[in-house]
Parts: structure tokens; C-alpha cells; sequence
């Protein structure tokens, strides 16, 4: 039996992203990863790699969740105070303990009776976690705070050209309101995948193997590619059967953004108009991790979703293995364009 979820009664109202103050040319940086340029060249072509924005600093997920929490709130005329519940999806928390939901709940000066979690997930964290929320808005809550988000450029080897320049720093908030709405939810996971993308020696299991492999991601790439192309068409194909409509009805399918090459390969195979498929999020921000599905809507479809009534699929899969699907409505929420830092 499936993950199947649907619900009437929660609307997503507002998304606000933000993105690390400093930008990345990969040009520049492929320099330090011993790549010739001709090396580059190809590398850019195939994957579509062009610039990406990361923290400066100390900074941390915590501090561009908040700061895309607080323009949401001001965006929207809310107060903290009318917060029932904050999420955090991200697999760079502040600490291994306690849950960093709770450094976003006091920085925002929220209540104490306000309900907050951290979730680690990463590339289908924003679907997961919208699932979540409007679990949560459906059994009775008023207004929950969903904020998704990675410091992508803190777990990878800055000198290992296969992963490095593909990763982007960014956090999203995400408000999910009780009101009438339809939406519909497939979650899946396949835990027999984990290594595909995973990230050795960085909690308590530290297999002997694993001591010279340091901390930084590990990626599969051929087993990420082809789960991608083996799940992702069916994930599509299955939400909407669940949703009752064709192909042709969303106005966009909104995907995780890992690099253009991936999304060019899942367009073309599942026969959808390019126009519908936003490819450029990874080539301008970087793969922004659980942000990335939010970060497409604020840093390319900020008119749309501002100013239309919309139905899209949102997909996200990845690291876990792990893969999500929504149908979605929206209309006229508060989606301004993408925000560059904290401050």
C-alpha cells in the first residue's frame, strides 16, 4: 500500500527563499580543481554548470531560514505569534542536538506553545515537508511554518570537481494555512540505496572502511542517474493518476533541480513541453537541496505564482533513496523573487 495522501483543507500561502550573499563562476573555480579548460568546457556544456551562490562566513541554514522566515512574515502582515508550528527539513543542522527547528522558533520570537521539529531529508525534503505541514494544518493547526533548506557547499570536497560545483547554499519558508484547497501527496523510500548519496564518518556509524573516506559527500553517480530516470516518469505518471488529470493540465512540473542534464533526460522522456519544465535553478543558484523546488518558484516564477491561480507538480527525489510527488494548487500566494543574504 502507498503513501497516498490528499487533502481539502490546507493552502499554501506564501514562499520566500534565500541564497548565500557570494557568487561562484565555475569557470573560475574549476581552476582549483585541477580540470584544464577544455576539461571545463565539456563539463559546463554536459551539466549545464554556471554560477551558484553560497554563505559567507559563519552563517547557517538556521540563519537563511530565518531570514526567509521573517520576509514572509512581514510580506504576508503576520505575526509570529499566529504560528502554530515550525518545521525544519535540512540535513545541516546547527547541531547534532538539540533540533535546530528550535533556534528558528526563538529567533523569531515565536511562542513556547508553538510546536517545532527538525526532519532530515534532503532532495525530497520540501514535498515530504509539505506533506508534513498540511498534515498537520488538516487535524486542526492554523498556520504551520515549513522551512527547507541545505548548506550544500559545507558537505562536499571544495576541490572535487564530480560534486563541488554543483551545490548551492539556500533556505526557504514556506506558510501552509487552514483553508479550502485539493491536494494530493505520493511519498516513497528505498532505503537499500543509501550509499548512492551519503556522506561517511558523519554520525555515530563509522564503519573502519570508512575512516580514510572523510566527511564529505559520496556520490554514485550512475546509480543516482538511472534511479532517477527509473522512478521519477512513474512518480509523475502515478500523481497524476491519484489527482484525476492528464498531462496537459499543470501549468508546471516543478522538479528538484540537481543539474540541467538529469532534467533535460526526464523532459524528454516523459514527453512534457519544455516551457513547463524549469531547467535553470542548478546553472544559477546551485543545487539547492531541499530548497530547490521553492527556489525555482521565487528565482524564476515569482510572476506567476504571484499573480495566477496555478496548478503544478512538484517532485522531489534523491538522497535516501528517497521520492515525492504533489499536485497542487495556489493562487496569488506571496512568492517574491529570490533574496541574496541575510541581511
Amino acid at each position: 500500500m502507498t503513501a497516498d495522501l490528499r487533502f481539502s483543507q490546507a493552502r499554501l500561502s506564501g514562499i520566500v527563499t534565500t541564497v548565500g550573499s557570494q557568487r561562484l563562476e565555475f569557470l573560475e573555480e574549476s581552476v582549483h580543481m585541477g580540470l584544464s579548460d577544455g576539461e571545463a568546457i565539456r563539463l559546463q556544456r554536459a551539466l549545464g554548470l554556471g554560477t551558484r551562490y553560497v554563505v559567507s562566513g559563519s552563517e547557517t541554514t538556521v540563519d537563511l531560514c530565518v531570514a526567509s522566515a521573517q520576509r514572509l512574515l512581514t510580506g504576508l502582515k503576520l505575526s509570529p505569534a499566529g504560528i502554530s508550528a515550525v518545521i525544519l527539513v535540512t540535513q545541516t543542522p546547527d547541531y547534532s542536538a538539540p533540533s535546530s527547528a528550535v533556534a528558528v522558533q526563538h529567533a523569531l520570537g515565536m511562542s513556547i506553545s508553538t510546536m517545532a521539529f527538525d526532519m532530515r531529508l534532503g532532495c525530497s525534503g520540501f514535498v515530504y515537508g509539505l506533506a508534513v505541514a498540511s498534515s498537520l494544518v488538516e487535524s486542526g493547526l492554523s498556520k504551520v511554518l515549513l522551512c527547507v533548506g541545505d548548506i550544500g557547499s559545507r558537505f562536499v570536497n571544495p576541490t572535487d570537481h564530480t560534486i563541488a560545483p554543483l551545490m548551492g547554499d539556500a533556505g526557504s519558508a514556506i506558510l501552509v494555512e487552514r483553508g479550502p484547497s485539493d491536494s494530493f501527496f505520493q511519498l516513497y523510500t528505498d532505503g537499500s540505496g543509501e550509499r548512492a548519496l551519503f556522506i561517511p564518518n558523519s554520525g555515530l556509524r563509522r564503519p573502519e572502511a570508512d575512516q580514510s573516506a572523510g566527511s564529505f559527500m559520496k556520490m554514485d553517480g550512475a546509480a543516482v542517474f538511472n534511479f532517477t530516470l527509473q522512478r521519477v516518469p512513474n512518480l509523475i505518471s502515478d500523481i497524476l493518476t491519484m489527482a484525476n488529470i492528464s498531462s496537459t493540465d499543470p501549468d508546471y512540473f516543478l522538479l528538484h533541480q540537481p543539474n540541467k542534464y538529469i532534467l533535460n533526460n526526464l523532459q524528454k522522456r516523459m514527453k512534457l513541453p519544455e516551457h513547463k519544465v524549469p531547467t535553470s535553478t542548478q546553472g544559477v543558484f546551485g543545487n539547492q537541496n531541499s530548497a530547490s523546488i521553492p527556489g525555482t518558484i521565487n528565482g524564476f516564477l515569482s510572476d506567476e505564482f504571484s499573480g495566477c491561480n496555478l496548478l503544478s507538480i512538484f517532485a522531489g527525489f534523491g538522497i535516501g533513496l528517497s521520492w515525492a510527488a504533489a499536485a497542487v494548487r495556489t493562487d496569488g500566494i506571496y512568492a517574491p523573487p529570490t533574496f541574496f543574504g541575510v541581511s
